[in-house]
């Protein structure tokens, strides 16, 4: 059995030796950086070397130096610098700068080395400051590039989140007294051993372990198997990925405030029930209700609504808080999702939830497919990573479709199932009724999205095997979506986040047209529902009641900015609306509390009779799409203060007009007088609302 340790320790000595044997011009030092600087070497490892030399003394036959090198058919890097320029390298290039701290000398002459060496940790100490957000966005730049270990089937150890590089940066980071010193000596080691065990096994420098050569370096280091293999590296780089990430908070809080830099919230601001952002940060207020099990899921929710960070240890507080009964509350099934509504920041703000022991709470089903390793070999991440993917991926369309909350419940359970003995399509629809249940969403969205976690994988068998023009192909997919609209809408948008999600080439051209020619047919064997006007008895009282948990304003009149202007001055958010035009508006309005509770109901009715209330919201710019049903206009655009006014102001003589949300789309239906032009309607709602 290969024992890396003695593989790199043997490298070292051959590099060390082959150096030994050069003749450096006079006044000169040879130092190493790369894997000979940090004892990491392996056979096939790079000399990384750097040639030293007095100011203004260029030192003649430097091209003859390498020959030895190259002659021993060893691959090298160099350069040949002053100090002067070595410490330049510092401000000039953030990549550059991590490699010259690990310099290492080799031979020459000594003084030169220490002098050159003293220059450039000045140096990174003193320009840390100004290169902090250079060293940073190289660092998300190469995460980019790599993705996290942590949830890659085909890792970039070295290049990855939460891996070397990583654990380098994390040194650096020390040299600068802007952090302890890693204390990851068995991760790092994992991480090393399995990297030079690839070396050896690939037979070339390789820095990503695939499946065939992980199979081997699991044997030469005493695992199981591969998978086992894959679990003990997703938790060296889970810890990491940790340290690094409270290593860069750390640096945070200890660099001082540039001359002009002003935090975009120099106070608390509030963004939910006991939820603030305090200076950049989503936290606590300072008195929270920790006994309400729905805080969790505010602050998640608050967090990818906004991209704000939290702290961990808002998060270790939160830790507090009860588990929430079963079902939930309306509210928290609508914070829930809230948290699987945003493309960029939920995946970030779900792996913070799990890291601190928060998010099987409330999916409990997490824990069979955390770190899962995946069996297809078209699969490029772990099945949670996929599932956060492809969540991602539904998050994108949430307006395109009527039922995106079912969406994204359906898109994160709909490989739940894996790692069972039974088709996980089949376990992952059990799952995913259980916590629809749960959730207390009703029977029939139930039994959508039990429907379309069941038969997720039915459109790509059917492009696979069937015609996609035949009647069979049409039959089939309608008899999986039980014949209905909305849960073949879903079923689209789904099947096409999850094939984007799984790897290169999974959602082809081919997939594609077959996709779109099946559902068209589809399509035109179904008759759309219409939207119907909703049900608003004609009342002559303004008033605010609580019914099961949730509080509803009743009102009539014609001047609508004097009811959403108290709204908006409560600090209450409109879930849900429905109003009615009979020769005045009569409307209901489902809100809920964004700050502290005040559902005081003669204050309310006070405050709308004062008249002082009329200020509305101005909604930011929001992703926004539009549908007609004859000449009913549906609105899907982002959940926000402010749409439901702007729509009222800009559609002409609506008849009735209602909204619901689901998760973080709001949905508004108005029926309008016929006589409109439909295109300049459509216009004005994207101009008011997308700002476009």
């Amino acid at each position: 059995m290969n024992n890396p340790t003695q593989l790199r320790q043997q490298a070292e000595n051959e590099a060390l030796a082959l150096l030994g044997s050069l003749s450096l011009p006079a006044g000169t030092v040879l130092a190493a950086t790369g894997s000979l600087a940090r004892s990491e070497m392996t056979p096939f490892s790079d000399l990384d070397l750097l040639l030293i030399h007095p100011e203004n003394e260029v030192p003649s036959g430097i091209e003859d130096l390498w020959y030895p090198i190259w002659d021993a058919k060893k691959r090298l890097d160099y350069s040949v610098r002053t100090p002067s320029e070595c410490v330049g390298m510092i401000s000039a290039d953030s990549t550059a700068a991590l490699a010259m701290l690990d310099m290492r000398f080799i031979a020459g002459d000594q003084e030169l080395f220490d002098f050159t060496r003293q220059r450039i940790l000045s140096k990174w100490r003193q320009e840390l400051n100004k290169n902090f957000d250079a060293v940073v966005d190289t660092a998300i730049a190469r995460w980019r590039r790599s993705g996290p270990v942590v949830a890659m089937t085909r890792p970039d150890l070295k290049h990855g989140r939460g891996g070397l590089r990583d654990y380098e940066l994390i040194s650096a980071l020390a040299l600068g007294h802007l952090c302890d010193p890693p204390r990851l000596d068995k991760q790092h080691q994992l991480m090393l051993d399995t990297r030079t065990l690839l070396h050896v096994h690939a037979r070339r420098s390789r820095d990503v372990l695939d499946p065939e050569f992980a199979v081997d370096v699991a044997i030469d280091l005493g695992f199981v198997d591969r998978y086992h293999l894959g679990r003990e590296i997703a938790d060296a780089a889970r810890a990491i990925d940790d340290a690094l990430t409270a290593a860069l908070a750390t640096a945070r809080a200890v660099l001082p405030r540039r001359s002009g830099f002003a935090f975009r919230n120099a106070h608390r601001r509030p963004l939910d029930v006991d939820v603030v952002d305090a200076q950049g940060t989503v936290a606590l207020s300072r008195k929270p209700d920790l006994s309400d099990p729905a805080l969790i899921l505010r602050v998640a929710a608050a967090a990818a609504k906004t991209g704000l960070p939290v702290a961990d240890s808002t998060w270790e507080r939160l830790r507090e808080c009860p588990i929430l009964p079963d079902p939930w509350p309306a509210n928290a099934a609508g914070d829930f999702f809230r948290v699987l509504s945003s493309p960029e920041h939920s995946r970030r703000v779900v792996k913070q939830m799990d890291r601190h022991g928060l998010w099987s709470r409330f999916v409990p089903e997490w824990d069979n497919i955390r770190g899962l390793m995946p069996r297809e070999p078209n699969h490029v991440s772990t099945i949670d990573e996929h599932s956060l993917n492809t969540v991602a991926g539904c998050a994108l369309e949430t307006v395109t479709v009527a039922r995106p909350d079912l969406l994204l419940l359906g898109a994160l359970y709909h490989d739940m199932g894996k790692g069972q003995s039974r088709p996980h399509e089949q376990v992952g629809a059990e799952m995913v009724a259980r916590a629809a249940s749960r959730m207390g969403l009703n029977l029939r969205d139930r039994a959508c999205v039990q429907t379309l976690v069941a038969e997720h994988t039915t459109i790509a068998r059917i492009a696979a095997r069937l015609d996609p023009h035949s009647e069979e192909a049409v039959d089939k997919l309608l008899d999986a979506v039980r014949y209905d609209l909305v849960t073949l809408n879903l079923l689209e948008v789904l099947t096409e986040a999850d094939a984007k999600a799984t790897g290169p080439g999974v959602w082809s051209t081919r997939l594609e047209s077959s996709l779109a020619t099946v559902l068209r047919g589809a399509r035109t064997r179904l008759v759309e529902v219409r939207p119907t006007a909703p049900l608003v008895p004609i009342k002559s009282e303004i008033a605010l009641k609580e019914h099961e948990g949730v509080y509803t304003v009743y009102w009539h009149g014609e001047e609508v900015r004097r009811i959403l202007g108290v709204i908006a001055a409560k600090g209450w958010t409109i879930d849900n609306a429905r109003m009615i035009h009979n020769g005045e508006w009569h409307g209901e309005f489902d809100v809920r509390a964004t700050g502290p509770m005040d559902f005081n109901p003669l204050s309310f009715v006070q405050a709308y009779q004062s008249g002082i209330y009329s200020e509305v919201p101005v909604p930011a710019p929001g992703l926004t799409a539009t549908f007609w049903h004859g000449n009913t206009i549906e609105v899907r655009t982002e959940h926000r203060a402010g749409p439901i006014f702007v729509l009222l102001n800009t559609l002409p003589n609506a008849l009735w007009f209602s909204t619901v949300t689901r998760g973080a789309t709001l949905i508004v239906q108005a029926a309008l007088e016929p006589g409109f032009d439909r295109a300049q309607v459509e216009r004005a709602v994207i101009r008011a609302l997308a700002g476009s």
